[in-house]
């Protein structure tokens, strides 16, 4: 075996010096890597782990803070629709008495107005009676008075 080994390094060009630096050099590179990994590339996995949990943690809260926000969004315009609903109803209620009330008021003037406005004219056609009957007593009386004075005149 010592025999094969000596042809294979001689095949390549390599002593036995050589072929035993490179099983000791295999063997540190081996031991390096494995202490590497041990002192340096597991703590430095379980960091960039841990930050990337915390990042996630803290994408995933904030995606909930996000949801809860427009929840509430909702929640307030819903709020607010209703609001002006209610406000619209109310208000309409109001002017919907009001006009009632108005066409009342209204209602109970036109009612006053045609009551003196009939009160009026039963006033005035008095008035326009007593006038004819006055002035027919004073035609009465001016005639009386024409045919005493034409008697008079006639008779003297």
């Amino acid at each position: 075996m010592n025999g094969t080994l000596h042809n294979a390094l001689a095949a390549i060009s390599l002593t036995e010096t050589d072929g035993l630096m490179i099983l000791v050099g295999t063997g540190l590179i081996f031991t390096l890597y494995k202490s590497l990994q041990v002192l340096v590339f597991e703590p430095l996995l379980e960091h960039v782990e841990q930050r990337e949990s915390v990042t996630e943690g803290a994408l995933f809260t904030a995606e909930q803070m996000r949801q809860k926000s427009l929840a509430l969004r909702a929640r307030y315009d819903e709020s607010m629709f209703q609001a002006r609903v209610e406000a619209n109803k109310t208000r309409a209620g109001i002017i919907a008495e009001a006009k009632t009330e108005a066409g009342q008021i209204i209602a109970a003037a036109e009612g006053d107005a045609a009551a003196d406005l009939k009160t009026g004219r039963a006033a005035i056609a008095d008035q326009l009676s007593r006038a004819k009957q006055g002035a027919e007593k004073e035609a009465l009386a001016l005639a009386a008075t024409l045919a005493t004075q034409v008697d008079t005149q006639l008779s003297a």
